[in-house]
């Protein structure tokens, strides 16, 4: 099992920076410098920020991914702290752009 589980996180890995650097491409036609930003690091957070699998210690999954795979099986239980360290995150990341831009001037 912990081979299957590495190599899964290993080729979700390689596809999920794939899909970033293409991402951040197609980003850049984006004008205004805030959201640009903000999209980039958006993109980011929701593909690779990794949360605990619930029932295992030891098993990690992408945040978003979970909350989407609990809403679509029908059981909400599971996705509140997901979901709230994925906002959470989000917000930090507002306040980090905020204060940037603030500091740029």
């Amino acid at each position: 099992m912990e081979e299957h589980y590495f190599v899964a996180w290993g080729i979700y890995l390689g596809s999920g920076m794939m899909f970033f650097i293409l991402w951040w491409q197609l980003s850049s036609f984006i004008g205004i410098r805030a959201f640009r930003d903000f999209s980039r690091s958006l993109m980011f957070l929701l593909i690779f920020f990794p949360w605990q699998l619930s029932g295992s210690e030891k098993y990690y999954a992408p945040a978003s991914l979970i909350v989407a795979l609990e809403f679509s099986i029908g059981s909400a239980d599971e996705i509140g702290g997901a979901l709230t360290a994925l906002l959470f995150s989000i917000g930090c990341l507002c306040f980090v752009l905020i204060l940037r831009a603030l500091f740029n001037r």
